[in-house]
């Protein structure tokens, strides 16, 4: 596979997954890739990986809150 130049810039490393992806959104400005979306849509409380994805999520809150001052929080 050759990737060009635009396209090896517009590659972002996952949150959750740490793949790098040309696709996915921003969450509280952390990166997550499609397939990590696809999977935390499809995330039952049952599933193994529940805690694991749950946790990461928590993880990408807590960074956000930190960058924040009480006063402004709601």
């Amino acid at each position: 596979m050759v990737l060009s130049m635009e396209s090896i810039a517009t590659r972002k490393k996952c949150f959750i997954c740490e793949q790098q992806s040309e696709d996915g959104i921003e969450v509280l400005g952390k990166f997550l890739c499609t397939n990590c979306q696809e999977k935390l849509i499809d995330l039952s409380p049952f599933d193994e990986s529940y805690d694991f994805y749950k946790q990461k999520m928590i993880d990408i809150w807590e960074g956000y809150m930190k960058g924040i001052r009480y006063e402004n929080r709601i």
